[in-house]
C-alpha cells in the first residue's frame, strides 16, 4: 500500500506528551491535536484511522489492567498507524550469512564459562549526551543503517574520537544485489552490509553528506566528502546464544535483530510480549543489560530508531532469560520478500522477540587520518 512519506515523517517527529504514556481516556480528536498532523494527503482516511485508534486504545487499557504485567503500554504516536505503515518502520530481516564475510570472533573462540561477564552494563551512561539520544528513522525503512551508524559513533566516542556520522550515506550507497534484508535503501538491508561498506569505503560526517533527500534519493554522493571513520572489519556472534552476546555487549554496543511487531505501544518496563515463534524484522542497537530493581526481571537495554518520544526516551528494555535456549522458536517467514535470495525457508530464533538470532559489531573503529 502506498502512503505519503511526508505524512509518516510528520507523525514520527511529533514531540508529544504521549511519549510519557499518554492516557487511555484521550479522544481521537484530542490525539490528532496532540500529534499535530496535516491530514490533507492521507490515503487511509479519517474513519479508518479513528477505528484503528479506538482498537489500540482498548488494547492499551486491557494490557495495563493486567496485574501480572511487567511493562506499561501507551496511547502513543503509532496508535492510528495502519499495519503497512508500521511495517515500513522495520525494514530489516536477517541476511543469509556468507562464508568468509567476516572473521571469526575471538569472543566466540573463548568458552563463555571461562570468561567473567559483568552483571550489568549501560553504555548510554558513559557517552556524551549528543550520542545518547535515539534517532528517528522517519518513514524510511533504514533501521539497519541507523543502528550500524550508532554503533560506530558510540564506539568512537568511548575512545575519545566521537563524531556524528551519516547513516544517510549508508541508505544511499550500500549495494544490496541479493536483496538481503530487503531491496536496499529505505526498503531494507542489514548491518553486515553496512559494515562491509564502511570497511571498504569509510563513512563521512553527517554534516558533510549532502545527497540524502527525505528518505534517500537512491543516488550515492559519498565521493564529495572524505570519510570520517573507518573500520578494519566486523564480526558475527554465534546465533541464538546468550553468553557470547553478553560478553560482546560488556565490551561495547552490538547491532542486534528482533521481531518488533508488538513494540508499537511500548512505554516503559521490561517487555515480555513476544511468543517463542518470531518473525525477525527490525535492526536495533544493544547498549547494555541489567536487572529491574522493582520487578527483579533481567533485561537487555536497546536503543530503537523511532525517536525519543517513544518508549523509555527512545529505548526499550527487553526480557533477558536466565538460561540458554529458554525461549526458542521458529521464524517461519525469513524469505518473505526481504530475506537473502537463496536463504532457508525457516530458521530457529531464540531469546525474547528473537533477540539472540542475528548480532554483529564493527572492529577497530577509528578516525580516518588525513
Amino acid at each position: 500500500m502506498a502512503f505519503p512519506v511526508k505524512f509518516l515523517l510528520a507523525m514520527l517527529s511529533a514531540c508529544s506528551a504521549l511519549r510519557h504514556g499518554g492516557t487511555a481516556s484521550i479522544t481521537y480528536e484530542a490525539f490528532q491535536r496532540e500529534i499535530g498532523i496535516e491530514r490533507s494527503a492521507d490515503t487511509v482516511g479519517y474513519e479508518a484511522r479513528k477505528a484503528l485508534f479506538e482498537r489500540r486504545k482498548k488494547e492499551v487499557m486491557e494490557h495495563n489492567l493486567r496485574p501480572d504485567r511487567s511493562w506499561t503500554a501507551a496511547v502513543n504516536k503509532f496508535a492510528d498507524f495502519s499495519d503497512a505503515e508500521f511495517e515500513a518502520l522495520l525494514g530489516h530481516r536477517p541476511g543469509l550469512r556468507r562464508t568468509g564475510a567476516a572473521s571469526v570472533s575471538m569472543l566466540d573462540l573463548q568458552p563463555a564459562s571461562e570468561v567473567t561477564i559483568a552483571t550489568s552494563v549501560d553504555w548510554s551512561r558513559q557517552i556524551n549526551a549528543s550520542f545518547q539520544e535515539a534517532k528517528d528513522q522517519g518513514g524510511c525503512g533504514s533501521c539497519w543503517a541507523v543502528a550500524s551508524a550508532g554503533a560506530l559513533e558510540i564506539i568512537a566516542d568511548l575512545q575519545g574520537e566521537g563524531t556524528e556520522v551519516s547513516y544517510e550515506e549508508l541508505v544511499d550507497c550500500v549495494e544490496n544485489p541479493r536483496e538481503c534484508g530487503g531491496k536496499g535503501g529505505c526498503k531494507g538491508a542489514t548491518a553486515e552490509l553496512a559494515f562491509e561498506y564502511v570497511r571498504d569505503h569509510g563513512i563521512v560526517k553527517k554534516s558533510d553528506y549532502k545527497g540524502y533527500q527525505s528518505g534517500g534519493d537512491g543516488k550515492c554522493h559519498s565521493s564529495s566528502s572524505q570519510p570520517a571513520l573507518v573500520i578494519s572489519g566486523f564480526e558475527y556472534l554465534k546465533m541464538n546464544e546468550m553468553k557470547p552476546l553478553m560478553l560482546a555487549v560488556s565490551n561495547g554496543p552490538v547491532v542486534v535483530s528482533a521481531d518488533a511487531s508488538k513494540w508499537g505501544s511500548y512505554s516503559s518496563g521490561v517487555f515480555d510480549g513476544c511468543d517463542k515463534d518470531a518473525i525477525i524484522n527490525h535492526a536495533i542497537l544493544m547498549l547494555g543489560y541489567g536487572e529491574d530493581k522493582l520487578s527483579g526481571k533481567k533485561f537487555w537495554r536497546i536503543r530503537n530508531s523511532w525517536g525519543r518520544n517513544w518508549g523509555e526516551g527512545g529505548y526499550i528494555r527487553l526480557l533477558r532469560h536466565d538460561a540458554e535456549r529458554a525461549h526458542c522458536g521458529t521464524d517461519t517467514k525469513p524469505l518473505e520478500g526481504v530475506g537473502c535470495k537463496g536463504g532457508n525457508a525457516t530458521m530457529e530464533v531464540c531469546g525474547m522477540c528473537g533477540i539472540l538470532s542475528d548480532s554483529s559489531y564493527p572492529k577497530d573503529v577509528h578516525l580516518k587520518k588525513v
